[in-house]
């Protein structure tokens, strides 16, 4: 499976050559081969059962991606993490609480631990918008190296400008 999932991309990425860039199913652009890779299975192992079946697979995919993320998925998923980050090629880590769990901003420990290894942050807005991005950036001391997603309406649109400025980003 792993090397046919790589012969599409590989088939999709000589169509793609003629764009100005990547994106997948999260609004990510990259310029250069990105995708977010995921292993839901890994949920229902322990950390022997994912360094020995499932981390090397993802170690070959990430040599592969110049920006590669990983999309860590629900507190199940934790127990990998320390594993996930030593992957050399592993751009970012895009953390998912899950249903039932704490706001993506209360998991300061998870952003720091993602951070202090070298690799971006990827966070969703969700309910509770830019306040999100507010918190994890006072708890990490900055919002730098963190990739934060949300939809705002136009009606917010002073607000969103406000946002921005806060975390030292143009309004351009």
């Amino acid at each position: 499976i792993f090397n046919l999932w790589w012969r599409a991309f590989d088939e999709i990425d000589s169509v793609q050559r003629h764009n100005p860039g990547y994106s997948c199913w999260t609004p990510i652009f990259s310029e250069k081969p990105y995708y977010m890779t995921q292993s839901d299975f890994c949920y229902m192992i322990g950390p022997d059962m994912f360094d020995e079946f499932v981390k090397p697979e993802l170690a070959a995919s990430h040599r592969r991606l110049t920006n590669g993320f990983y999309h860590l998925d629900g507190p199940g998923e934790l127990a990998h993490l320390d594993s996930l980050l030593k992957i050399k090629e592993l751009k970012g880590v895009q953390w998912i609480p899950g249903d039932g769990q704490p706001f993506p901003e209360e998991w300061p420990e998870v952003y720091r631990k993602i951070r202090d290894a070298g690799k971006l942050i990827q966070v969703f807005g969700h309910k509770s918008g830019f306040k999100t991005l507010d918190k994890i950036a006072d708890d990490l001391g900055s919002g730098k190296n963190i990739i934060f997603i949300h939809s705002v309406d136009a009606s917010k649109l002073d607000e969103a400008k406000a946002f921005l400025k806060r975390h030292g980003c143009d309004e351009e």
